[in-house]
């Protein structure tokens, strides 16, 4: 059965778990050939083999993101392999060190910024060449990216510049057809997540929906960002949290814990 993604390449980077799995899971069940760059081959090489048992095409590559040649390398072997990737989904991303401002490590906040900002820039310029009309671009950002979070100001840096590339690069490229959005995700069930949900158990509660996120959940909305249906949608940021921005309570809640 033909998805709404059926002939497109798609390439997503942290592809080997949690949200970028999930969206390279849907891509392919929309009809994408999929590009899976991870740092974790292992991981990267399950989901292409789980995607080629559907009947798609996939690839599995790895990549640090933040190092530029690698980025531009990989896009080329994805040219070469699959064809030319129409639609990009920068997901790669993580996160290292609990602290506050004053107690930050510079290597800590360096790493942050080099994933997820350079990740997220190399990526989208090195596929922009070959991009035409109806092509596709969606960066992962976060809740912590449009709100702050308390220890995590590395972090909430990195994604809020993502949200500022996302509206910048929707209007250089607008022109030409192609489209790109951003995703915030608020507190999904994915290793990272699982901090919070593992030290505050009965957080969800104060979620309005009442429920963690899943990365299928993410992976849903990548795939309409992703197809004709969303071509006129464009230089947005969109939060997928449950509701928990409408309450709010997370930052107040850390603190509280760390006797602020």
């Amino acid at each position: 059965m033909e998805g709404r993604l059926s002939g497109r390449v798609a390439l997503v980077t942290g592809a080997a778990s949690g949200i970028g799995r999930a969206i390279a899971l849907e891509l392919a069940g929309e009809g994408a050939s999929m590009a899976i760059v991870d740092m974790n081959l292992e991981g990267a090489s399950a989901v292409a083999k789980e995607i080629e048992g559907s009947g798609r095409r996939a690839l599995a590559i790895q990549c640090d993101v933040s190092d530029e040649e690698a980025a531009g390398r990989v896009v080329k072997e994805v040219e070469s392999g699959l064809g030319a990737a129409g639609i990009l989904v920068n997901c790669a991303g993580m996160f290292v060190g609990n602290n506050f401002l004053g107690d930050m490590l510079t290597e800590d906040w360096q790493r942050t910024l080099d994933v997820h900002c350079n990740g997220t820039f190399f990526f989208s310029r090195a596929v922009l060449g070959s991009m035409t009309e109806g092509d596709r671009i969606v960066n992962i950002s976060s809740i912590d990216g449009v709100g702050g979070q308390v220890l995590g100001i590395h972090y909430s840096a990195a994604k809020a510049a993502i949200i500022g590339f996302t509206h910048t690069l929707a209007l250089e490229v607008g022109h030409r057809g192609i489209t790109v959005n951003a995703i915030a995700p608020g507190v999904i069930a994915t290793p990272m997540g699982q901090m919070l949900m593992d030290a505050c158990p009965d957080f969800y509660n104060r979620i309005p929906i009442r429920r963690w996120g899943t990365p299928e959940d993410i992976a849903h909305l990548t795939a309409f960002l992703a197809s004709p249906g969303a071509g006129y949608i464009t230089g947005q940021t969109i939060v997928v949290d449950g509701g928990l921005m409408l309450a709010n309570p997370i930052n107040n809640f850390v603190l509280g814990m760390m006797g602020v």
